[in-house]
């Protein structure tokens, strides 16, 4: 088969490559849909800390697939089954696995797209036990973004139910952002804020749901707003952007942070999270929970991230894709690979 391989930082190409083949409890998988994130630039650039990645690798940890082939044991799948599936593959024995957080596993950790093959390939192999069915009629490129928006709605399963009326801003104007304003309108929210540093991307996150944008360097219009919203979410990858959630957060407010900066730098002011009273949250992949939850939600046409879609690419395209991505001078937010056409 063919598939993308980053052999090591700064080395990476289109190879043919052996088909895999399912062992016990497996199944094989032909992605129809492929979802590239910063986390795979990432990779290709050798930024990823190195407990969290083996090289050679295929990238690809957000996907929809049709199964192809099953291995011994599976139950309740089938060759023709549309499915997404869970990246990290948790121990299921140690205290987290337990306590049904199996995205925070103690054990060695081991992810689809970074310790073992994603799929950015004709063909990809997961545990069985990982797979979620997508209903047919909702088989759609858009299912691919399941992953990210779990990984919000992990934050908020961790922080409890959002109170219908409340005031709720994201930080954050890139796709991760503007899934949280999708998933945070179905709670009703009195105001749903998004603050964001690109006008013409920030303006989008009306058709998503927002009721209000602004940008981070109006300051006048910021200073105005500080210490005002219940509820806060950052998705910015950036230490400013933590440091201005955690800025508009109410006194007893809740800030959860999405984002993963990279720079070893503190930027928050203990002292306003104390003085604050502030509940801060950070959040590491999805849960189990929360993918049943955001599969749920789009196989019940609740949650359609579709329009984030901005750029589709086949399989021969990859290093384009990248380019499109890493390009902010330009309009993608979404950037998908189609492997099989």
């Amino acid at each position: 088969m063919r598939a993308f391989v980053i052999a090591e930082p700064g080395h990476h190409s289109l190879c043919e490559v052996d088909d895999p083949t399912p062992g016990r409890g497996e199944i094989v998988v032909a992605p129809t849909a492929v979802g590239l994130c910063g986390s795979d630039v990432e990779l290709m650039r050798g930024l990823r800390p190195a407990r969290y990645v083996r090289y050679p690798i295929i990238p690809g940890h957000e996907w929809v697939g049709r199964v192809v082939a099953c291995g011994s044991g599976v139950t309740g799948l089938a060759p023709g089954t549309h499915v997404v599936a869970e990246g990290v593959r948790s121990c299921g024995r140690c205290r987290r696995c337990g306590e049904g957080r199996n995205n925070l596993c103690i054990g060695r950790y081991a992810e689809t797209g970074f310790t073992h093959a994603g799929a950015l390939a004709e063909l990809v192999v997961v545990p069985a036990d990982l797979a979620h069915v997508v209903p047919e009629p909702r088989a759609t490129a858009a299912a691919a973004l399941i992953e990210p928006a779990a990984c919000v709605a992990t934050g908020l399963l961790e922080v409890g139910q959002v109170s219908p009326g409340e005031r709720v801003a994201v930080v954050g104007d890139g796709p991760l952002g503007l899934l949280a304003i999708a998933l945070l309108r179905l709670f009703s929210p009195t105001e749903l804020l998004l603050v964001g540093s690109r006008e013409r991307r920030t303006s989008r996150a009306l058709t998503f749901g927002a009721t209000r944008t602004l940008l981070r360097d109006d300051v006048t219009a910021f200073r105005q707003i500080r210490g005002t919203y219940d509820l806060v979410i950052e998705a910015t990858n950036s230490p400013e952007g933590a440091a201005a959630a955690v800025a508009l957060a109410r006194r007893a407010g809740t800030v959860v942070l999405l984002g993963i900066s990279g720079s070893g730098k503190p930027a928050i002011d203990p002292d306003a999270i104390t003085l604050g009273h502030l509940r801060v949250q950070g959040v590491f992949a999805a849960s189990r929970a929360a993918w049943q939850w955001l599969v749920s939600l789009y196989g019940a046409g609740l949650f359609d991230p579709l329009e984030l879609i901005t750029h589709r690419f086949d399989l021969d395209r990859v290093e384009d894709a990248f380019a499109m991505l890493c390009d902010r001078r330009g309009e993608a937010l979404k950037v998908i690979i189609e492997p099989n056409g």
